[in-house]
């Protein structure tokens, strides 16, 4: 994509004047507005100061995209650079509309790690920009996260492979043995650095149990970790089956495996279980069976989490109608960043908000044409909400999710132990699929 910078920020002296410093003009582009006459466009859209305009070539035609700052707010708008026409919208509330309550860095971690199930390396609050910078080490790869400082929201995410030039120096011996140390309070019996695979070798001695480590020596994450006295081996030397992962898992809480799969990345099978009121996550070393890590949690405090303390989604749907009158497309609750998205058709547009489910404040707003509006403008068929009623008199719970899609609403209802999948025509309101499974 060709991109040519018309006007761009701003020296501290005139962000605090509010004057908008124009840096060049494309005087060879005769066919499209100057920026003087896009900035005017622009304000007839939204209410506030130009500081960016950046105008940039797309396989439709020149477009301009224009940064403008507001009291409440900040937009970024894209428009046709020949016309003027607003062609996609976005708005940033200031955090002055949430609650003024950061969620914490401890919060803040939980989420990176409900992505990333890792080793968290670095965790910082970058105060000037309210986000949360969050780094992870799983495996061979790095993962870098910021999360919104006050909506939990992930802003970005990245994934890199942690190369040797990048590694640097290894970890020292004592500072492997702390950490295998906080994995198993024994005492260290042998500990030596393996070159060869970059690795170092614990083991340790507790309750008369052999425990051994393997610790990558450049990130310090733990590898594998077995017990010496209750070792598995695969018949055929490499790793133990599926089902086999899922008894070792079952014969340690007991309940039903709702979840397992094998992480080639990380040598473990990840595996969900059920049991009585609580869900267990288990990581289980592929090659000797051992249970590396182990987690529980309160299945109705995982529930509870979009409960008494949000609004209801149809509140929710009810504030994006109340700014835009439309059609709902799509609505959906993110628990790890606490938002209900909604996304709505209107007037050949897609608007779609993010909105606080505690605060009901609209955190995001975007807005961009439609592609096809040919079953977001029939008036035929039936709204969200009587598509959510038909669903829930098959399902007693909670609308976690709606979208409309040619011609069918696929609504998703959670009751603190199952998750419902149902599909109702969206002009009949006749259900098409019904399905049933244990919540994830």
């Amino acid at each position: 994509m060709k991109k040519t910078i018309i006007a761009l920020a701003i020296t501290g002296s005139i962000v605090i004047s509010g004057v908008v410093a124009v840096a060049a003009q494309n005087s060879n582009k005769q066919d499209v507005l100057s920026s003087q006459e896009i900035s005017k466009k622009a304000l007839s859209y939204v209410k506030g100061k130009v500081y960016k305009i950046e105008l940039e070539q797309e396989k439709s035609g020149p477009v301009y995209e224009i940064d403008v700052k507001g009291t409440k707010a900040e937009y970024e708008l894209k428009l046709d650079a020949k016309t003027g026409e607003l062609l996609k919208k976005s708005t940033k509330y200031n955090t002055s509309n949430l609650t003024g309550k950061k969620i914490g860095i401890a919060r803040a971690k939980q989420i990176a790690l409900n992505s990333v199930k890792g080793k968290i390396r670095k965790a910082k609050l970058d105060k000037e920009d309210n986000i949360y910078e969050i780094e992870i080490i799983k495996g061979k790869y790095e993962y870098e996260f910021d999360i919104h400082a006050y909506t939990g929201k992930i802003l970005k995410k990245d994934k890199e492979k942690i190369t040797s030039a990048k590694k640097g120096n290894v970890i020292s011996l004592r500072r492997a043995k702390q950490i295998a140390l906080r994995s198993v309070n024994g005492v260290v019996q042998q500990a030596q650095y393996n070159q060869n695979n970059g690795l170092y070798e614990i083991h340790i001695v507790k309750n008369s149990k052999t425990y051994k480590l393997n610790i990558d020596a450049h990130t310090g994450a733990i590898i594998n970790q077995r017990d010496g006295n209750s070792v598995y081996t695969a018949s055929n030397g490499s790793i133990i089956g599926l089902e086999e992962a899922k008894q070792i898992a079952l014969n340690a809480v007991g309940g039903v495996v709702t979840s397992a799969n094998l992480d080639n990345e990380d040598g473990v099978y990840d595996v969900e279980v059920q049991s009585g009121e609580f869900e267990y996550e288990f990581e289980i070393n592929a090659h000797t069976g051992a249970i590396v890590k182990q987690q529980k949690e309160s299945i109705s405090q995982t529930f509870a989490s979009i409960g008494a303390n949000t609004i209801s989604m149809e509140n929710a749907k009810q504030i994006a109608l109340s700014k835009v009158s439309g059609t709902i497309l799509s609505a959906n609750y993110e628990q790890a960043s606490n938002l209900y998205e909604i996304s709505i058709s209107a007037n050949g547009y897609e608007y779609e908000f993010d909105i606080h489910a505690q605060t009901g404040a609209i955190v995001k707003q975007d807005q961009e044409p439609l592609e096809n509006t040919a079953i977001n403008n029939d008036a035929a068929i039936i709204s969200s909400q009587k598509a959510s009623q038909i669903a829930l008199s098959k399902a007693k719970g909670t609308v976690t999710k709606i979208d409309l899609e040619e011609g069918i609403y696929e609504i998703e209802v959670k009751d603190g132990t199952y998750e419902y999948e149902i599909e109702i025509d969206a002009k009949t309101g006749d259900i098409l699929s019904f399905d049933k499974e244990y919540e994830d």
